[in-house]
């Protein structure tokens, strides 16, 4: 719900009162004189902007459950897959599960402008935080694997346990950390960065490693202007444009969820960004001050630039390591040798997004109703790297094109018929569908909007 505000603003039924001389008197008198001033401009919709000399700043709050992933052929999926080899015969050899999970939000402050009545400026400063783990888990290692693998190793490095699986190869629970602990330690050897942290875990989490934000931290902030180039008593449009800035922090090499490395989430993009919104409103019915329908469609593309990264930290994959992944994945699709890109840069071209949003809201006195569906694409980034790196990348199904289709409800009170400038927005969010993309659960928004006027 991009401006729910000067829709209810429109409608408000402020009848002179009596109040106490002094003071309240003339506050009151004062946000009398603005709202019939807003009035006389009947403005609905979200391409309505603030008035000319009105300040505004508005802080969204959000919070929700990373549930999972939708496949290529829109299944619900882990949020990424699991690593499956299998032998020469098709049965499986060994079956890692990652264990991703994750939960997180953010505080997104935005500070706007009327420039004039029908030209706004603004500023957003997103903050967000995450709690993400990634906790993987060793399945399966079949009793021939366990063989050729204990075969393999040095006589000074620790063994498998024969103990820790069935007769199938099936870890049991009981030693599922154990067995767990032993193979991400042993994951450098085949020449990936660990996906363990030191010391100890807990039993009921096991091994792995943990991504805390500690607090909120900043994301690529954007800013902008909107103008409302057409308005009449039915239907109205607006034009935003706006510049993204590079200032949230990529994800470490060697701890990010996107190349598999660890659990830890990019907090921007890392490249500058442009991005336009169109919004149509069209009022299906209006009635004095009381009933406010409108329709809203809302169109927003953006497109980021090419960035710099930095490569993991690969190490060397050991001669028992090589052996192993010589039977285990003889094309290197998955465990590829690429010391030699440790310290090195490549290049990444996000590209094109698109937005597409619509949306029904019913305004009431002061009370405000809405409900949308939107639908969201992103290209597939384009990797200038190594081409190893940019296989592997790619089997991790982490950095495909995709969409998400999702549905939202919201309802909000304006707070000014009590004198008090201020709205409030509750809004539920929910993925209905998807492809190659995070879907999330109990995804809750909260917005409070306050209004200041600088012309007195």
């Amino acid at each position: 719900m991009k401006k729910l505000g000067w829709i209810s603003l429109a409608l408000v039924l402020l009848a002179p009162t009596r109040a106490p001389a002094g003071f309240w008197d003339s506050y009151t008198r004062f946000w009398d004189e603005k709202i019939e001033q807003v009035i006389d401009l009947d403005l609905y919709g979200a391409s309505a902007q603030l008035p000319e000399g009105i300040f505004s700043f508005k802080v969204d709050w959000n919070d929700r459950v990373a549930a999972g992933r939708y496949g290529n052929h829109r299944e619900k999926q882990p949020i990424v897959l699991p690593i499956n080899f299998d032998g020469p015969d098709g049965s499986t050899m060994l079956a890692l599960d990652l264990g991703a999970s994750g939960r997180g939000g953010g505080i997104t402050l935005q500070f706007s402008y009327g420039i004039t009545d029908m030209l706004n400026f603004y500023i957003e400063v997103p903050l967000i935080y995450m709690d993400v783990q990634m906790r993987p888990k060793l399945r399966h290692l079949s009793p021939d694997a366990q063989m050729v693998i204990n075969g393999f190793l040095p006589a000074d490095y620790p063994h498998i346990q024969s103990e820790w699986f069935d007769s199938t190869g099936r870890t049991t629970d009981r030693y599922l950390n154990e067995a767990s602990e032993w193979l991400l330690n042993y994951l450098p050897r085949l020449g990936r960065p660990a996906l363990i942290s030191g010391g100890d875990y807990p039993p009921e989490l096991g091994p792995g490693k943990a991504y805390h934000s500690n607090g909120a931290v900043l994301a690529d902030m954007n800013l902008g202007f909107s103008w409302n180039f057409y308005r009449s008593s039915r239907w109205s449009g607006a034009f935003t444009p706006r510049v993204f800035l590079p200032t949230g922090n990529l994800a470490d090499p060697n701890s990010s969820l996107t190349l598999g490395t660890g659990p830890e989430l990019d907090r921007g993009v890392g490249s500058f960004g442009v991005s336009f919104t169109q919004d149509y409103d069209l009022r299906l019915f209006k009635y004095k001050h009381w009933v406010d329908v409108v329709v809203t469609g809302e169109f927003t593309y953006s497109y980021r630039f090419a960035g710099k990264r930095r490569y993991p930290d690969f190490p060397k994959p050991t001669p028992d390591g090589e052996r192993l992944l010589d039977l285990l994945d003889p094309e290197r699709q998955y465990f590829p040798d690429m010391s030699d890109l440790t310290g090195k840069t490549y290049k990444v071209i996000p590209g094109s997004s698109v937005q597409v949003m619509g949306s029904l809201s019913v305004s009431v006195l002061f009370f405000a109703f809405s409900a949308s569906i939107g639908y969201g694409y992103n290209q597939e980034p384009e990797f200038h790297a190594d081409r190893r790196f940019e296989t592997m990348v790619r089997s991790l199904e982490m950095a495909l094109a995709g969409h998400m289709e999702l549905m939202k409800l919201a309802a909000g009170v304006n707070l000014l018929p009590f004198y008090i400038p201020l709205q409030i927005t509750y809004q539920y969010e929910r993925s209905i569908g998807g492809r190659n993309s995070i879907y999330f659960t109990d995804d809750h928004w909260l917005t409070i909007k306050g209004f200041l006027p600088t012309r007195f």
